[in-house]
């Protein structure tokens, strides 16, 4: 592998694991219609998931001999827009659980 494939497999990754984390918390917030559980494990699950894909991450860069300064740019920046993803996955999950109280409070009282 080049060095760009390297790179470009990290942003891939990286992408996937935000679709997974934000899958797991929807589902998690929906089923418990409390938004705080579903970002609570969106965050566990982006955190566990940045782990593996930056230790990926390590290892295969320096099998192509990449620099130092490609690699902190780009886990510095997936590290900058972890908390603004996680923030926004928040509001959504507020926004969809608050809908859903509703209708179980109509059900039930």
């Amino acid at each position: 592998m080049d060095v760009q494939k390297v790179a470009n497999l990290f942003l891939i990754f990286i992408l996937i694991a935000a679709g997974i984390s934000l899958i797991i918390g929807f589902v998690v917030a929906v089923r418990s219609t409390n938004y705080k559980k579903g970002y609570i494990s969106t965050f566990i699950s982006s955190v566990f998931f940045l782990i593996l894909i930056v230790s990926w991450y390590d290892k295969a860069s320096s099998n192509v001999f990449m620099g130092t300064i490609p690699w902190i740019l780009n886990v510095i920046a997936v590290i900058i827009v972890l908390p603004l993803y996680v923030l926004v996955a928040r509001f959504i999950f507020k926004k969809v659980t608050k809908g859903q109280k509703g209708t179980k409070e109509k059900i039930i009282g």
